[in-house]
């Protein structure tokens, strides 16, 4: 779903190379803000959907959801992470 944000500790890398680097140094044991982009409904566009510049409407979005999770960092900076999964993933 475009621009659905979800704070979550620990996981696995879902197929992305850079959190592959990151698990392998630091173990999968972290905290990750995810900030969904969408899918373009064809397993065989995903990797391009991915990788390519979102549409108008869906860059909004996901720049509004980033807005949201910056709104979040000084609960993560301080610790508190059930308050800033709570702010983050309440509508």
């Amino acid at each position: 779903e475009v621009a659905k944000t979800r704070l979550k500790r620990g996981g696995g890398h879902g197929g992305h190379n850079g959190l592959v680097d990151v698990i392998r140094h630091l173990d999968a044991d972290f905290w990750r803000l995810r900030v969904g982009v969408g899918h373009p409904g064809d397993r065989d566009k995903v990797v391009r959907h991915v990788l390519s510049d979102p549409g108008g409407d869906d860059t909004a979005a996901i720049m509004a959801a980033i807005e949201r999770a910056c709104d979040v960092v000084e609960r993560l900076a301080q610790g508190d992470f059930d308050a800033a999964m709570t702010a983050l993933h309440t509508d």
